[in-house]
């Protein structure tokens, strides 16, 4: 059986690519109906800003993320939805543990840049707000 740790983890991002990115994006519905589970309410806001980091990413709105995280996002956003995975998801309690595992690594990974996002998103908020205001 493979250790989930972060030599996986990295070894497994260097592997992603275009196409799957357009699949993690393609496969919001099953990533929302899984995150929705009790298990997931502490990581479900973190979750939810790398999946908008990849689709604005994918839609040309921020491109300041270097492919190392980005390719870390997205095989963290796969790894969740798949539910086959090392641990499969149906095993009761454990199911989730590698799912979290994973984004835990992940999450270390490409925190700096998930900020830098984070703080970019909360800016065009910002702006938007303003220009409806006028």
């Amino acid at each position: 059986m493979k250790k989930v740790d972060q030599t996986y983890v990295e070894e497994q991002s260097s592997k992603i690519s275009e196409e799957d990115h357009e699949q993690a994006i393609n496969r919001k519905d099953e990533l929302f109906a899984k995150i929705n589970h009790p298990n997931w309410k502490k990581y479900r806001e973190k979750i939810m800003l790398l999946f908008n980091m990849l689709k604005d990413i994918k839609q040309k709105h921020y491109s300041k993320t270097p492919w190392k995280t980005l390719a870390s996002a997205i095989f963290a956003i796969l790894y969740i939805i798949n539910p086959l995975d090392i641990v499969p998801d149906f095993i009761p309690f454990i199911g989730y543990l590698d799912d979290i595992t994973v984004l835990t690594f992940v999450l270390k990974m490409v925190g700096d840049d998930l900020t830098e996002y984070e703080a970019w998103k909360a800016d065009q908020k910002e702006e938007n707000h303003r220009e409806i205001e006028i």
